[in-house]
C-alpha cells in the first residue's frame, strides 16, 4: 500500500486482512483505523492521504 511506503512510521500492513492500518503505538483504544500522531509526522500523513487511491485516509489537526 502506498500509505505504508510514504509514511511507515504511522501505517503498516495488517497480517489479518492485508489492508493498511495505523501502527499500534499511535492507535486510539487499540483501534487500527484511528490514531493520534505527533505533529512532526503531519507531512507524511498528509502525503499518504493525498496519494491514497481509495481516499480512505482522513486527518485533522488537534490543538491541545
Amino acid at each position: 500500500m502506498i500509505c505504508v511506503s510514504l509514511c511507515p512510521d504511522v501505517f503498516e500492513m495488517s497480517e489479518e486482512d492485508g489492508k493498511s492500518q495505523i501502527v499500534a503505538k499511535w492507535r486510539i483504544d487499540n483501534d487500527p483505523s484511528q490514531g493520534i500522531v505527533p505533529a512532526d509526522l503531519k507531512d507524511c500523513v498528509q502525503a499518504a492521504a493525498e496519494a491514497c487511491p481509495v481516499n480512505i485516509i482522513h486527518f485533522e489537526e488537534i490543538n491541545e
